[in-house]
């Protein structure tokens, strides 16, 4: 990479983490360019240079954000003699306690709160990789026993997704900044995939699969 396109580089990096504090500090919907230009130290017109409006930075954090996140819960795959029970207490601590430290990144991700803006097609691939591999970790543990084979492999993966987006969801809403351990909605959440791992255990099983 040359320096010229190392310099731009940083310059977006540095548009990205400003718009990140103004989202943690005023909520997605006080998001403005104008913001953000004043806190980077530049005019307004020279940010369109990097982004094209509102909707592109949003599009750059939402994909950044699931591009992390899905680094973060990736080793989350089970293997012979995995525990089910423990297996998705680590993925619900891993993406909720993640979406606590990315506040900014979680209200784009998790939820709608700029109105007429959706993530473009490109932005949202990041999002669609973590959904695939949340599907290929939930049948390989249909394949080795740990959850019901008989089980719709779709009702699985939007079960879970609506627990842990849930979790996510109430935490941030209604106590951001309380730690996962401490928060009323996130200190349940061995409650949750207890209720999980059991609906779904296998028929020869008690659901008690640890």
């Amino acid at each position: 990479m040359g320096r010229v396109a190392e310099r731009r580089a940083a310059t977006i990096d540095r548009i990205v983490a400003t718009a990140r504090e103004v989202i943690t500090e005023e909520g997605a919907a006080g998001l403005t360019l104008g913001e953000v230009a004043r806190r980077v130290g530049m005019r307004t017109p020279s940010l369109y240079g990097y982004f094209a409006g509102r909707s592109d930075l949003c599009d750059e954090l939402f994909r950044r954000g699931w591009s992390d996140f899905g680094a973060a819960v990736a080793h989350l795959v089970p293997v012979p003699g995995t525990g089910i029970r423990a297996l998705l207490t680590e993925a619900m601590d891993v993406s909720v306690g993640w979406a606590l430290d990315h506040p900014a990144d979680a209200q784009l991700m998790f939820w709608r709160p700029i109105a007429r803006w959706q993530p473009s097609p490109s932005a949202y691939e990041p999002a669609e990789q973590v959904m695939g591999a949340t599907a290929s970790s939930l049948a390989e543990a249909q394949r080795l026993g740990l959850l019901d084979a008989a089980a719709d492999l779709e009702e699985l993966v939007a079960v879970w997704v609506a627990l842990v987006a849930g979790v996510i969801s109430q935490q941030l809403s209604n106590e951001p900044g309380v730690g996962l351990a401490d928060g009323r909605t996130s200190r349940h959440r061995q409650a949750l995939v207890r209720m999980y791992a059991a609906h779904y255990s296998p028929p020869d099983t008690d659901g008690d699969r640890r």
